[in-house]
């Protein structure tokens, strides 16, 4: 054996772990981004706070005057001034006057908060 084919050999061994160990770390952070999913809020026109929260790792809002429009977790949140829909469909009604409402998405589970209060709940 020569001596620059143990040197190569070492390059080549190091080169391996060093890929093995960013798999590792980007495996790593990909499963702790999982675990926490995200959060989004806004205010609407009407003062109406709208905090969502979920455990999926896509979380989008949209706030257009007096509705807020979610999507994650494969569900498409409204709420709207007098009523919280799931997937196009009724799931509470809700007083005009509401100041906050809550949405938490987990583990398949949609659940509605006005003013601190449970207000409904949706699962799939």
């Amino acid at each position: 054996m020569s001596v620059s084919f143990q040197k190569s050999g070492w390059f080549i061994r190091g080169i391996i772990v060093f890929c093995l160990t960013l798999m590792v770390f980007v495996a790593g952070v990909l499963i702790q981004g999982a675990d926490f999913g995200g959060s989004a809020s806004g205010r609407l026109a009407n003062g109406r706070s709208v905090q969502a929260r979920s455990d999926a790792w896509s979380l989008q809002t949209r706030f257009s005057g007096d509705t807020a429009m979610i999507d994650t977790a494969g569900y498409k949140i409204v709420v709207a001034p007098q009523e919280l829909k799931v997937d196009g469909k009724p799931v509470a009604k809700i007083d005009a006057e509401v100041k906050a409402v809550d949405v938490n998405v987990q583990g398949g589970t949609v659940t509605f908060l006005a003013n601190g209060k449970s207000v409904g709940t949706y699962r799939r």
